[in-house]
């Protein structure tokens, strides 16, 4: 991981790739502003950090004794940032996004992104592990982890909020003894509770209640009719009700049958009891017919074709 130090700190190229040395293309770049450390004073920023892997998951356990202050540095040359997912392990820490600031206790999460600026502190003797998550496995728009969700201390307080934080929790410290398969596997699991975390929390207010009806219906019928004006005669309301209730979450009806869609069709491309199925008849399955249309908005979705998907899972 390289490291390179500045008057305004250390800037540390990939936290999330550990291994890597390409500087230009680390995502997730930031700029450490640190304090000094009892016995190595003029030393600069150091810290121990243990890259793991789950499946589509990036994940980084950080160990440190010096009080930090972490702020995003990303490269233009560099992908997009993901959305991301810090659990305080022990010591103290708070995150500032978007005009909010949410104050960490060991054992819990904050959400945030690196494509716009946020503060990380850490006091001394911290543990901090992070996750970055793909869009599909956050269920969040592409482009930006939604602003309501961000440096938000009320996630940790919901009923999947908690569940969220003591799966994390585990993995904090259970991460590296996954195998591949098992690795991939938990970070499915970890992805659908951010789903349910992410989901309850913006179905709520006057309208939550049928917005979760709604979206409950859509996992269960996903094999059917599922346009604007199905789903709003099987719910008793007008089209224009529905993408209202859908603009909220910040996301349309027909973006998201389509991203449900997609995820059932790439859990059956890596079931091995499905392999004997192609990929455009697992797609019909699930309400994607024309293959040719299925094969372009399952890249576009997920980075790479079906057929990649099942090989990576196949060599695994």
């Amino acid at each position: 991981m390289p490291l390179e130090r500045r008057d305004d700190g250390t800037l540390v190229f990939g936290y999330l790739d550990t291994a890597s040395e390409d500087r230009a293309g680390a995502f997730d770049t930031v700029l450490v502003r640190s304090g000094e450390a009892p016995g190595r004073a003029g030393q600069g920023y150091a810290a121990e950090l243990r890259p793991c892997r789950l499946g589509a998951l990036s994940g980084c356990h950080i160990s440190g004794d010096q009080d930090v202050r972490v702020m995003p540095r990303p490269s233009p040359a560099a992908p997009r940032s993901g959305h991301l997912l810090g659990f305080l392990v022990a010591g103290r820490g708070a995150l500032e996004q978007d005009g909010r600031r949410a104050d960490l206790a060991p054992g819990e999460f904050v959400l945030y992104t690196g494509a716009r600026p946020f503060r990380l502190e850490l006091g001394a003797d911290h543990r901090y592990f992070v996750l970055s998550f793909d869009r599909a496995a956050a269920g969040a728009a592409e482009d930006s982890t939604p602003r309501g969700l961000t440096a938000n201390p009320e996630l940790n307080r919901s009923p999947s909020g908690r569940v969220l934080s003591a799966v994390v929790g585990e993995l904090a410290v259970r991460a590296r003894g996954f195998g591949a398969l098992a690795g991939r596997e938990m970070g499915e699991h970890v992805g659908a509770i951010l789903r349910t975390v992410l989901r309850e929390t913006t179905a709520t207010g006057p309208a939550g209640g049928l917005l979760e009806r709604i979206l409950a219906h859509i996992d269960d019928h996903l094999a059917g009719d599922l346009s604007p004006g199905a789903l709003a005669a099987a719910h008793h309301i007008s089209v224009r009700h529905l993408h209202a209730l859908f603009q909220e979450t910040g996301r349309t009806v027909g973006d998201h049958v389509r991203r449900r869609r997609l995820e059932r069709i790439r859990r059956d491309l890596v079931d091995p009891a499905l392999a004997h199925l192609p990929a455009y008849a697992l797609a019909a399955r699930w309400g994607l017919g024309d293959a040719s249309h299925f094969g372009k908005v399952f890249r576009a979705e997920f980075g790479l074709p079906p057929r990649a998907v099942r090989d990576r899972s196949a060599d695994r």
